[in-house]
Order: structure tokens, then sequence, then C-alpha cells
């Protein structure tokens, strides 16, 4: 029922991002990320692929405001791959001044790629892994099977944009692959999120999760889209009024450089 499902809701999935850019495809998610870190209390969180920060950055929020005691790493080249194409160096430097003013006591950028990351996990220590790299099933697959030795017995993985079936995304076939072998709960908005539960010994929430009705499911799903669809709401309307200001400051330039030009002479 409704009533049981929001029952299994936190305060944490109502509260405001202090982080957005005008990129919202992972925004959705944002209330979800903020529940489960309060609710899964991850000792160790790593994301493998972070770009502008929207995702992890929701993670670190959640893991400072509900002390949860989490190390968080971000891991990327930041610059770039074949989906999100090639950027400069100002994205990683605006990821990294934000991480300095909020969360450099314990959150890590590793500027790297994925593989020569590994190095710096034992196996075994990594709670909760967020995996948003490159999206072919080649390269998704490679990030699974490399990093699953690092997950914990409580090890739980995110994946997005398993709902995107397009050109050659191909996270939806490895999760189609790996659910017979693995416990799992899958969101569709926003691109898709798909929850793998590869522990042995879950957090209770995640268990609760697992155990749900499909109905109690789909309700779930609702909740949680809703509450998403408002952050990305939030997002635009702040860019839309930024654009809006820059076109009217535009336009007050232009008019004031007409008043004040010389005219020519009859």
């Amino acid at each position: 029922m409704v009533n049981h499902v929001f029952s299994h809701l936190s305060e944490a999935a109502f509260k405001i991002p202090l982080h957005q850019s005008s990129v919202t495809a992972w925004q959705g998610h944002i209330p979800f990320a903020f529940w489960c870190l309060d609710q899964w209390r991850p000792k160790n969180f790593v994301e493998l692929g972070t770009h502008l920060g929207d995702s992890y950055f929701a993670f670190c929020q959640a893991a400072k405001e509900n002390a949860t005691g989490t190390q968080c790493y971000a891991v990327d080249s930041w610059q770039g791959d074949a989906h999100t194409g090639p950027y400069d160096s100002t994205i990683y430097e605006h990821v990294q001044q934000h991480n300095q003013q909020h969360y450099q006591d314990f959150s890590l950028l590793l500027r790297m790629n994925f593989d020569s990351a590994l190095e710096k996990f034992s196996d075994r220590s990594i709670d909760l892994l967020h995996i948003d790299g490159l999206h072919t099933y080649e390269a998704v697959a490679h990030d699974f099977n490399t990093w699953l030795p690092k997950m914990s017995e409580r090890g739980i993985i995110l994946f997005h944009d398993s709902n995107v079936y397009e050109k050659d995304f191909g996270v939806w076939q490895l999760m189609r692959e790996i659910e017979t072998s693995y416990p799992h709960f899958h969101f569709y908005h926003s691109f898709g999120l798909s929850i793998f539960f590869v522990g042995e010994n879950l957090p209770e929430t995640a268990r609760w999760l697992l155990g749900i009705s499909a109905h109690d499911g789909d309700q779930w799903r609702m909740i949680f889209s809703h509450l998403g669809g408002c952050v990305v709401q939030r997002a635009e309307a702040f860019f839309q009024q930024m654009h809006f200001q820059q076109e009217l400051q535009k336009r007050d330039s232009i008019n004031q450089n007409l008043a004040t030009a010389p005219t020519n002479p009859a």
C-alpha cells in the first residue's frame, strides 16, 4: 500500500541540492541519492564518471548532512568521452573548487582513468559504487567486472542510463545479463538508474527494497520520479531565468550604446 511505502521515506529525500548544473540528465535521481546515503550509510563510496558533479555532490551532500562518516571518491579523467564529447580543464576546476569548498574533509577527486584507480582500493572495501562512465556495453561490462572484487559484504552498485536503448548505449544489455545473478531494482525515469545488490550482508532498508511487492515497487518508483522531476524543474527554471537576465543585459547594453552614439551632421 502507498502508506506502507511512504513510511520508508526519510527527510533526506526531500532536501534541496546545493549543486546543480545546466545538464539535468542525472538530476532526477538526486532525491534517491540523498535517501540511500542516509539509509545505507556506506563506509566507502566510489563514483566512476563524475563530469559536472551533479550525482557525486548529491552523495557528498547527503553524507555530510546526515553525518554518515562516508569517505567519498570521484574517479574521472575530466577529459570527456565518446558520449559526453571532449571538454577542457574548466569543468575539472569547477568540480575541484566546489569539492574543496564543501567536502574536502572526506571527499577525494582521483583524476585518472578507472583502471588506474583500481589499485587505490583494497578488495571488498567499497560499500556503494556508482558506475556512470562510457555507456557502451563493452565499457560498462568492463567497469562492472573489474570493480566487482572491490565490493564489500554490504556492496551495492548503481548504474546510470540503464533505460537508454538508442545509439551505442549498452547498459541495458549488461543489466539483462546480470539480473540472473544478483538481486536488483530498476528506476526508469531520468534515463534509468539500476541498483544491483552484490553483497551478502545488506543494510536493512536494502533488504526491504528487495522484498517489496510489484505494486509497492511501482509506488516507490512513482515517488522518486515525482521528487526527481521537482529537482530537474528547479534547475531548468534557474538557468532559464539566468538566460533571460543575460538577454536583458545584452538588450540594455545595445540600447545604451545606441543612445550615446554620435550622430552624423546633416
